[in-house]
């Protein structure tokens, strides 16, 4: 039987331009985060109508990067308020109005 190297050689060199180039197309995939949905700004009579789940997506969003504005405060000021919101909700409420005049 004929030994034919330089078909193996080709076949091996296919084998891993596919392997590559799978893995290079499995990079693009990205799992769905549910705090995209999460606006970046919200008025202060918005933020006092959202309900205890979407104040908690809120607070996520803060822990993974994002910034998060209540009209009238600033950013370290909302930030503060959504993570009081999150632990109690009518004590994030009361330092809205507080602090930012809602």
């Amino acid at each position: 039987m004929a030994q034919h190297p330089p078909r193996r050689a080709i076949l091996g060199w296919l084998g891993l331009a596919a392997l590559t180039g799978t893995a290079a197309l499995a990079q693009d995939v990205e799992e769905f985060d549910p705090t995209d949905l999460v606006p970046r700004r919200f008025s202060p009579e918005g933020f006092a109508a959202l309900d205890r789940n979407e104040i908690y997506m809120a607070a996520l969003a803060l822990r993974r990067g994002r910034t998060i504005r209540i009209d009238g405060c600033s950013p370290e000021a909302s930030a503060e308020i959504i993570r009081t919101a999150n632990a109690d909700r009518a004590a994030g409420l009361e330092m809205l109005r507080r602090q930012c005049g809602g």
